[in-house]
């Protein structure tokens, strides 16, 4: 992108740090942002007791296992193995888990929980039910090699991080997630990493869970939603120099956590098209406005069109229509779960 655009965008759009693009709507109903990092399956408050958890309301026609590609990558990591994740098939922050570790090639166990029966094991580790859950072998017999100790992780970035830090060495397990480096360009990183959970996440529910008694329009939803990914694909045109390397993704060429943690919900793009009058709505090239919007658009098909594509997304990924059914009830605002929940009522999670 010339010098000559890039003089051209707001201030806020090219300041030196580069803040996170803000689209001004009429906001006068706009749920507050949601910001999470898992997935429930249950309406009922979880007991923190396992024995005496109450049964989970859910969403009966959902399909209780992965298919396509995903089944195929569930099934050749089924076999039992110290590090284990708890996931499920439908779940955008599962897959952000499952990603990474497709994308760094770690032995574990993949194991598919049943919404409707939660293995006690499971509840043992994570009394709240939720998904994605990492069983992390901690201490082993030296003599044996028997695990003695396994303890829980959550939350998905957490995870992901986690297992970047712990496979590390880039000769078995390949290139690191964040850069190493450059403390500037990894708190970059973090930075983006937020924006897209904070921002561009909570917008991608309140748009598939617009409907028409809400106090908000479906344009003013799908506006600020534009906005926020124009915020993400301007700040990589803004990144791009002649001294940097070249590519598609958020760091050039470098797939990185950025990439993994926007992935899910641009797979799942295709819901809005569904679902939602205007579908998704990213005006096709020619008629953005803007010489400044057709460069940001274009570099945001750029990234939506490798990251898509990349090997470690379709591994985890099932058939298409497993989604459409899964995402009816986001789409009629009548899902259970507790990402819906806190979306329909604008609150946030504890």
């Amino acid at each position: 992108m010339s010098q000559r655009l890039v003089s051209k965008l707001p201030r806020t759009l090219s300041s030196s740090i580069r803040t996170p693009f803000v689209l001004k709507l009429n906001t006068r109903s706009l749920p507050v942002p949601v910001q999470v990092h898992h997935c429930t399956m249950s309406s009922s408050s979880p007991s923190s007791n396992p024995s005496t958890q109450k049964p989970a309301s859910v969403d009966t026609s959902l399909q209780g296992s992965p298919t396509g590609a995903a089944a195929l990558f569930a099934s050749s990591h089924s076999s039992p193995h110290p590090l284990k994740l708890y996931g499920g098939w439908f779940c955008p922050f599962v897959q952000r888990v499952w990603i990474t570790l497709a994308e760094k090639n770690i032995p574990h166990q993949y194991i598919e929980i049943n919404p409707y029966h939660k293995a006690p094991e499971f509840l043992a580790l994570n009394p709240r039910g939720l998904v994605p859950t990492l069983a992390v072998p901690t201490s082993t017999d030296p003599k044996t090699g028997t695990v003695k100790e396994v303890k829980p992780l959550y939350e998905s970035l957490v995870l992901c991080e986690y297992l970047d830090e712990a496979y590390a060495d880039e000769n078995v397990y390949g290139d690191r997630l964040l850069p190493q480096d450059d403390a500037y360009e990894r708190a970059r990183c973090r930075l983006w990493i937020d924006h897209i959970s904070s921002r561009v996440v909570p917008a991608f529910y309140r748009f598939i869970q617009h409907t028409p008694d809400k106090p908000y329009t479906i344009d003013e939803i799908r506006s600020e939603f534009h906005g926020h990914l124009k915020a993400f694909a301007k700040e990589m045109l803004d990144a791009s120099s002649p001294s940097s390397s070249p590519g598609p993704f958020f760091l050039g060429d470098k797939f990185s956590l950025v990439d993994i943690m926007l992935a899910p919900w641009a797979k799942r793009l295709f819901l809005m098209d569904h679902y939602k009058p205007g579908g998704v709505g990213i005006p096709p090239s020619g008629q953005r406005g803007s010489e400044v919007d057709e460069e940001i658009w274009k570099r945001w098909e750029e990234w939506y069109k490798a990251v898509t594509e990349r090997d470690s997304v379709k591994k985890t990924w099932s058939e298409d229509e497993q989604y459409v059914g899964a995402y009816k009830r986001y789409a009629e605002d009548t899902t259970q779960s507790e990402v819906g929940r806190a979306t329909r009522s604008g609150r946030g999670l504890p």
